[in-house]
């Protein structure tokens, strides 16, 4: 008897508090809506038979796209626009512009540092991004032409602060 009781005891003595059974409760309940939760994702999920009519839907689209780069009829009236022309005319060619750079270098050279940008932005985005190169600014291919301008000016302006700290002629490139 007397273990019968001592093993009771123990069992009683290891019961959980109120405490502890409302929080064993809390993580129950919190594991089985995160599990609803991650079985509704699940559920969300596309299957290979279901994307297949739009793999396929893909597939025609792909085949029609070809035929319209092969055929300006049917291309206009998908309103593609046409293979991409060689040049517009507005655009100098590399020996026009780097021709124009050697010019503007010395113009810029003497110039009034007020002046510099005003004199850049006559000129096209091809040989500001030739100037930009030689003076060893890197151009990005879509940035903009001012934002070309603004950065060519800067750079010549420090260089100019540059050689008069260092005691030279802050005209000399």
């Amino acid at each position: 008897m007397e273990a019968l009781f001592r093993g009771l005891r123990s069992l009683l003595n290891s019961l959980p508090t109120e405490e502890e059974k409302s929080e064993l409760l809390r993580n129950l309940n919190e594991a089985e809506s995160f599990l609803e939760e991650l079985r509704s994702l699940v559920e969300t999920i596309p299957t290979m038979e279901s994307s297949r009519e739009l793999s396929e839907g893909l597939s025609r689209l792909d085949i029609l796209t070809e035929r319209a780069n092969r055929d300006a009829g049917l291309r206009k009236i998908l309103g593609l626009r046409g293979p991409k022309s060689g040049r517009n005319g507005k655009t100098a060619g590399p020996a026009d512009a780097n021709g124009r750079v050697s010019e503007l270098q010395e113009i810029i050279a003497h110039s009034d540092p007020s002046q510099v940008q005003d004199l850049l932005g006559r000129e096209s985005l091809a040989v500001l991004k030739g100037v930009a190169s030689h003076l060893g600014i890197r151009a990005l291919s879509k940035e903009r032409k001012l934002d070309v301008v603004k950065r060519i000016a800067n750079h010549i302006e420090n260089q100019r602060g540059y050689a008069l700290l260092r005691g030279g002629d802050p005209q000399s490139p």
